[in-house]
């Protein structure tokens, strides 16, 4: 599961989002799994990060990464044809997409899964809406590509633009009976808002926080579900809303 990829190509997406794509064919990822990225040769940063996979096409992969420590902005300087090591795909995502119309929520940078979900529901065919909410405007990144797959899609802001709120005040203005299943990735406070509203259909977490290891050992990243603690990083990072029992 150790791989060193060449980077393809590097972009600023927002002031503080950027993206990398790089061929890795010999994997067939799902929707909420993710990498280990090693971000530096030395014990500085000691840890490597997780990062969602956007999108999985033909080989091709494109992470979308915030920079919000020492370990991503080293990330941000990486350059084209430079190497990298990565850990993975890890977690357990969507292995089996249902056919049902869904409901997508994606908060801030949780968009990065979520569109890679968006993605297989539109390669099969399956009617769904994605509701994406950022603090300003020029965070509402991915927004064209989601456009052209989202057969309805919502882009509201807390600050600025045309439509201000968050993705849980955009969701109390829509009509969600017609909707069978949902899927949301984004700040805890959005979760544990979306949780207290009991809708009447299952809703899927892609629940993030730092995963030292990634791969189970290390338990700095347990929650609890259903009365039991389990992992986010082996056990999830996908859990059903309803049993997340949240501090």
């Amino acid at each position: 599961m150790r791989h060193i990829v060449e980077i393809q190509n590097r972009r600023w997406l927002g002031s503080d989002i950027f993206a990398i794509e790089f061929f890795l064919p010999e994997i067939n990822p799902h929707p909420g799994q993710f990498f280990q990225i090693q971000v530096s040769d030395s014990l500085d940063p000691f840890l490597n990060r997780p990062i969602s996979i956007a999108s999985y096409n033909r080989g091709k992969c494109l992470l979308v990464i915030k920079v919000v420590g020492k370990g991503t902005a080293i990330l941000s300087r990486k350059n084209v044809k430079e190497e990298i090591i990565i850990y993975g795909p890890l977690g357990k995502g969507i292995k089996k997409i249902e056919n049902k119309k869904a409901l997508l929520l994606a908060g801030g940078i949780g968009v990065a899964p979520l569109y890679f979900l968006a993605q297989q529901l539109y390669k099969y065919g399956i009617d769904f809406s994605f509701i994406y909410g950022a603090k300003r405007p020029q965070d509402l990144v991915l927004k064209s590509n989601i456009i052209k797959i989202s057969p309805e899609a919502i882009f509201i802001t807390e600050k600025g633009g045309k439509k201000k709120g968050t993705v849980i005040s955009a969701l109390r203005e829509i009509d969600v009976s017609e909707y069978e299943v949902g899927y949301a990735c984004g700040p805890k406070e959005m979760l544990k808002e979306l949780k207290s509203l009991n809708l009447k259909f299952p809703v899927y977490a892609f629940c993030e926080d730092f995963l030292g290891c990634g791969c189970g050992l290390c338990l700095g990243c347990a929650i609890k579900y259903y009365g039991e603690y389990k992992r986010i990083c082996e056990d999830g990072p996908v859990f059903d809303l309803k049993g997340i029992e949240f501090a």
